[in-house]
């Protein structure tokens, strides 16, 4: 099974179930981390049994639907349909694999290129789980060195004045 998330602004992003449970949330320590204000820290979490899967959602703030419809307590998914985790859509499906008939002549690399071509990803592409994270690096130096300058403009012009002035 797996889940495919899309925010308002990337491509989609294809999420396969490692283990039988998979959490969503805010969180770094979920198993898919939505960095968006409207999922709740915990948001919620889908468990796969032996021929279903469940969504449960974990008390979120802004809740979590299915195919429109506000999801309380538990209720069970299938392929196809859409949750929303606050305003972040995502798309339970079955996994790649489980769709490679075995009479086909097709790899398992073609089945995959196939099922996810017009995805927006380039050839070759493999999402590796969680999410990773934009953090741009804050230089301290630069940041100190930018306020220094900025600090001087302001006296040299200030001086200007001055001299002027008199």
């Amino acid at each position: 099974m797996r889940l495919t998330v899309y925010f308002p602004d990337n491509s989609p992003t294809t999420h396969d179930f490692v283990d039988n449970k998979l959490t969503v949330g805010r969180l770094s320590d979920n198993d898919i981390q939505l960095e968006e204000g409207s999922v709740s820290s915990r948001h919620a979490e889908i468990i796969l049994h032996e021929k279903e899967a469940t969504l449960r959602d974990l008390g979120s703030t802004n809740g979590t639907f299915l195919n429109g419809e506000q999801v309380s307590g538990e209720v069970t998914i299938k392929a196809g349909d859409e949750i929303l985790f606050g305003n972040i859509r995502a798309v339970f499906a079955e996994s790649v694999a489980a769709t490679v008939v075995a009479d086909s002549p097709a790899t398992i690399e073609e089945t995959v290129q196939e099922a996810t071509s017009g995805l927006g990803r380039p050839e070759g592409f493999r999402n590796l789980s969680p999410l990773p994270k934009n953090e741009a690096s804050k230089d301290i130096l630069s940041i100190v060195a930018g306020g220094c300058a900025g600090l001087g403009a302001m006296v040299a012009i200030y001086a200007l004045f001055v001299i002027l002035g008199s």
